[in-house]
């Protein structure tokens, strides 16, 4: 996979492409700096607020297991520091592997762009030339413009077919994964919602806990949001084939964007455990039977 990413297919033949894969750079930073951020900013609240509440005399543990008791200074402070510097590390690990599978996501929807970029000026290159020097009917009536129409057809048609492998192998690498990790963040928000209900809003577990919370509906929402675009892009496709300037090209050229319009009427989707889809739809449904699961546990 990183070899076709590296590869010619995938590399920018002009400046736009060039602009298009720079945004697409720039919005990953972003997306992981905000994540890393966030991430602190939990492991933080996580080590304070059992502290806090050791400080003010208030009932204070240690969120985990240890074979001694650690209700006494200073060995309560050294257990606190310490998961919370091992949860911090494995949140950051997370963050490692979620923005990476998200760039897999988004690096397919860039390339959807690069795509749709070359389809929607295919013949402008050849058109004022073919029309005005040698006054044919349609641009591909001469040989070399023939020859050269071929050869970008081709080459966007291999580009396509290069998408969809890519994103199928994203999906049959991460896919059964995702299922799992889907299911247990439905579990995780129900329960963490249920925890926050039974705390003060002042407490410094509040705060921490609703972070959490946060974090973890981000999780959820960043594969969701980059799979619909991805989808978005895939469904546009067809529109930038058909404002390809195909009126300029003869009538066997066309037969063979149909039969590509054709194809590409397959959307590109992700999918979890190839059942699930990557999409706002999903985020939704998941919410949704969080908050269902949250109701039954509430009523008990």
């Amino acid at each position: 996979m990183i070899d076709v990413i590296k590869g010619s297919y995938f590399a920018p033949k002009n400046s736009f492409h060039e602009d298009i894969a720079r945004a697409n750079a720039v919005s990953m930073t972003r997306l992981h700096k905000l994540y890393c951020i966030a991430v602190s900013i939990c492991g933080v609240l996580f080590t304070a607020y059992p502290l806090i509440n050791k400080s003010l005399g208030q009932e204070a543990q240690v969120p985990g297991y240890f074979p001694f008791d650690t209700s006494e200074t200073p060995i309560f402070h050294i257990a606190v520091v310490y998961m919370s510097v091992l949860i911090t590390l494995q949140a950051y690990g997370h963050v490692t592997m979620d923005c990476t599978i998200v760039g897999f996501y988004a690096q397919a929807k860039t390339q959807l762009q690069i795509l749709r970029h070359k389809f929607e000026h295919f013949v402008d290159e050849f058109e004022s030339e073919g029309k005005s020097t040698d006054h044919f009917e349609y641009i591909d009536q001469n040989e070399n413009h023939k020859r050269a129409l071929q050869k970008k057809f081709v080459c966007c048609l291999d580009h396509y077919e290069l998408i969809v492998w890519f994103v199928k192998e994203v999906e049959s690498i991460f896919g059964e994964a995702m299922i799992f990790q889907f299911f247990v963040m439905v579990w995780v928000i129900c329960m963490t919602t249920y925890k926050i209900v039974g705390l003060s809003v002042m407490s410094a577990e509040f705060i921490s806990i609703v972070m959490y919370l946060g974090c973890m509906l981000a999780q959820l929402y960043i594969y969701c949001y980059y799979g619909t675009l991805l989808k978005v892009e895939s469904e546009l496709v067809n529109d930038s084939i058909y404002q390809s300037g195909w009126q300029s090209l003869s009538p066997a050229f066309r037969r063979q964007l149909y039969m590509l319009m054709e194809r590409c009427k397959r959307t590109v989707e992700l999918r979890t455990a190839f059942v699930i889809p990557m999409s706002l739809d999903t985020y939704i449904s998941i919410l949704r039977s969080s908050y269902a699961l949250f109701t039954i546990l509430d009523r008990k």
